[in-house]
């Protein structure tokens, strides 16, 4: 009987490692197999105090589509098909309640619907940045989202999971880009 304290101890440090953990390996899988797509963004520099510096990405695409017959409420979990253009970037082409069976899919959530449009939020919308580096990279955030290449964010995307990458402009990474400028 002695022991049972100990047992529920040990259980709850396990699962308090596990949860962090868990997604953490998530996280990293994405990252390692999932197909990478571009897409064309806006967005402003905020600050966070506890979260520190981050640029705010928003995909220039905020709107989709509704299949005839989609009844789709506020806050409702949405697979957005995505297709590549000639260009490279990647678009929303419909809306689905279940996964797709095959191509490039994002699971986002519809703020609400006008004009047989959904209009979406995307799971990724924060591109945090050193604290140091972080006035650098807010000008050149500011100098280069109305640019004619514009800014594009880079997102793997895997079982209808998405984690930003990377930023680039005109194909070069936002690191690289960052260092230059500082130097």
């Amino acid at each position: 009987m002695k022991t049972l304290p100990f047992i529920i101890f040990g259980i709850a440090v396990l699962a308090q490692w596990a949860a962090p953990l868990s997604q953490i390996w998530t996280h990293e899988r994405v990252l390692t197999r999932g197909t990478l797509i571009r897409l064309k963004c806006t967005a402003p520099d905020p600050y966070d105090p506890l979260r520190g510096r981050y640029l705010a990405v928003r995909p220039s695409q905020t709107e989709a589509p509704v299949p005839g017959g989609m009844v789709l409420n506020e806050g409702t979990q949405v697979y957005a098909v995505l297709t590549r253009g000639a260009d490279g970037f990647a678009t929303i082409s419909s809306l689905s309640l279940t996964p797709p069976e095959s191509g490039d899919y994002v699971r986002v959530k519809s703020r609400y619907v006008f004009n047989e449009k959904a209009v979406i939020d995307w799971p990724f919308d924060r591109f945090y940045v050193n604290e140091k580096l972080a006035p650098e990279a807010d000008k050149w955030f500011a100098e280069n989202l109305r640019s004619a290449q514009g800014i594009t964010a880079e997102v793997r995307l895997l079982n209808g999971r998405a984690v930003l990458e990377d930023l680039s402009l005109d194909g070069k990474p936002f690191h690289e880009i960052l260092k230059a400028r500082v130097k």
